[in-house]
């Protein structure tokens, strides 16, 4: 679960500040909150509403940009697994479309918190060479052996950042400037001799863009139901505006 909280520029001088909340169910049984706070002189009552939060305190998404005062036991929730997800989708579906672009190439998967292993294979017809850079080396035990059995194809995993290949795929790692190959990533950056593709929207189905609030980014939206609502069918999305 998790809470959005909006604000409001009520009068509350003369008055305690209100805050009030509005469950909303999700297609697949779990639900989000929408915590609504009354301003008191233009300020959020920020010490009302860790209280009145409980355990969504650390799972909260605002609608302002507004920074959570020192002292405050509140956290903004940032999304972490989503994005990485959404990448990989739209480098796979770029790839596999223009595999004769790519094939005999080298690949390198910054793939740091092991969420990648179930995409592996459908990047073989493409690649003839694939190393994985991952914290997680243990996770791929399984996929590697599976790969070598099935197929004869040597998967390399490790945990050391190299970039001796042709095309990387990386949510947030630093590529360096003089790489010259063709890098998909989450980070808007400039190389000076590779070609660099991101992407930044989605789209949501309908059943989760009817329950958005129109102030809360769709990604943003969407990373929390699937991060903490187990919305797993989201992690299947691509970018709308994946390119370079």
């Amino acid at each position: 679960m998790f809470a959005i909280l909006e604000t409001t520029d009520k009068n509350t001088i003369l008055r305690k500040p209100e805050i009030k909340s509005q469950r909303f169910n999700l297609p697949d049984g779990d639900a989000f909150f929408i915590v609504t706070a009354d301003k008191h002189l233009g300020k959020i009552p920020w010490k009302k509403l860790e209280t009145c939060l409980g355990i969504l305190r650390h799972e909260l998404i605002i609608s302002e940009d507004k920074p959570i005062p020192e002292g405050i036991n509140i956290t903004k929730f940032s999304p972490d697994i989503l994005p990485r997800l959404l990448l990989m989708n739209s480098a796979t579906d770029y790839i596999t479309a223009h595999k004769h672009h790519f094939r005999n190439k080298a690949l390198t998967v910054f793939d740091e918190k092991g969420i990648y292993t179930h995409c592996i294979e459908k990047l073989l017809p493409c690649f003839g060479n694939i190393k994985i850079v991952t914290d997680c080396t243990e996770k791929y035990r399984s996929i590697s052996q599976k790969l070598l059995e099935t197929y004869g194809f040597s998967l390399i995993v490790s945990n050391e950042e190299i970039f001796d290949c042709d095309v990387v795929i990386t949510h947030s790692c630093k590529v360096p400037l003089y790489f010259e190959g063709t890098v998909f990533t989450n980070e808007k950056k400039y190389l000076m001799n590779a070609t660099v593709f991101s992407g930044s929207e989605i789209i949501l189905p309908d059943r989760y863009e009817n329950l958005r609030p129109q102030n809360i980014e769709a990604l943003l939206f969407a990373s929390a139901l699937y991060e903490k609502c187990g919305e797993n069918d989201l992690g299947k999305i691509k970018y709308k505006d994946f390119g370079c």
